[in-house]
């Protein structure tokens, strides 16, 4: 069991910055709504009195069932659930607690499922192209490569991904599928290859892997719609960190935050407001907190982590 733990722990990202923003009552209540490994729950139990609770989300059973084995240690009530975390709304209906001083919401990927080639995650690993978080989910990446119009793959690489030669690989991917089914990273390189040319090769295809992951897992819309839930299980004064590690996550969390933070929704020409909606959130991080060069250093995952943190009032 030593060896098994030791083998899938990882180093959580900006752990420092998030304990001094979230952690503002030792004896609060706290969930982890990305909790992974457990590695940031770990680290909040280090500052917290033993009265205070811990709570875990994650929709990876396999990383919840590590969780539970990294987390004994820790001297405060834990409580782990297998979920998606934009059911928090129904899922707290379960939970002894029902509001919290502090919530994470952590969008990496871990470490655990990038090095697991069976996962399909990476297009530096050979493995079936699936890039499922819940693993009982039915909707697999070679389920959109194969059975996606052109069309449709180049709206999903363009607007996941950001990739400008959205359009070609998937034109090369539809010819390259009716040779054959894709249905492995390597095949699905190959293909990204042979229309990018060095030494933008590796920069495009993890543009497409993270495009695909994204749809697959429908990871904007579940943003989009966990961030009010939150909203409603924070005490007043609870805080709300989220680590986001691309442009598109962190527009959706800032406009989040700037739209509960002004309140009033009355267009621009109303000089008195007439919505009669009050703020609810005060930002705490005025610009997005990035880690440090030695994190980076030491953890070259955080290098696109951007942190941002509000409070409600």
């Amino acid at each position: 069991m030593a060896n098994r733990m030791s083998e899938f722990t990882h180093d959580p990202v900006m752990a420092d910055e998030i304990i001094a923003h979230l952690i503002t009552n030792k004896n609060g209540n706290y969930i982890d709504l990305t909790a992974g490994l457990g590695g940031h729950l770990k680290a909040f139990s280090k500052h917290l009195n033993q009265q205070a609770k811990l709570y875990g989300v994650d929709k990876d059973s396999k990383a919840v069932s590590i969780a539970k084995e990294n987390l004994q240690a820790c001297h405060q009530k834990k409580y782990l659930y297998v979920a998606p975390y934009a059911a928090i709304d129904s899922l707290v209906e379960q939970f002894d607690d029902t509001e919290f001083d502090g919530v994470l919401l952590d969008l990496g990927i871990s470490s655990m499922q990038i090095d697991d080639a069976e996962r399909g995650f990476s297009f530096s690993k050979d493995g079936p192209l699936d890039m499922r978080f819940d693993e009982q989910s039915t909707e697999t990446a070679s389920d959109i490569i194969n059975r996606k119009s052109e069309a449709e793959l180049a709206d999903i690489f363009f607007k996941y991904g950001e990739e400008r030669q959205g359009r070609k690989i998937a034109k090369a991917i539809v010819i390259g599928r009716q040779k054959e089914m894709i249905q492995t990273t390597s095949q699905l390189t190959v293909i990204i290859n042979q229309v990018i040319k060095p030494p933008y090769q590796t920069k495009s295809a993890a543009r497409i892997f993270q495009a695909l992951r994204i749809a697959v897992n429908h990871e904007l819309e579940q943003l989009e719609s966990v961030l009010p839930k939150i909203v409603t299980i924070l005490k007043t004064g609870g805080r709300i960190a989220v680590l986001s590690y691309h442009s598109l996550e962190d527009r959706i969390v800032k406009r989040f935050f700037q739209k509960l933070q002004k309140g009033c929704t009355c267009p621009d020409n109303i000089i008195v407001c007439i919505c009669g909606n009050e703020p609810q959130l005060k930002i705490i991080t005025k610009k997005p907190e990035l880690p440090s060069d030695s994190e980076i250093e030491r953890n070259s995952r955080a290098r696109s982590a951007k942190l941002r943190v509000a409070e409600k009032i």
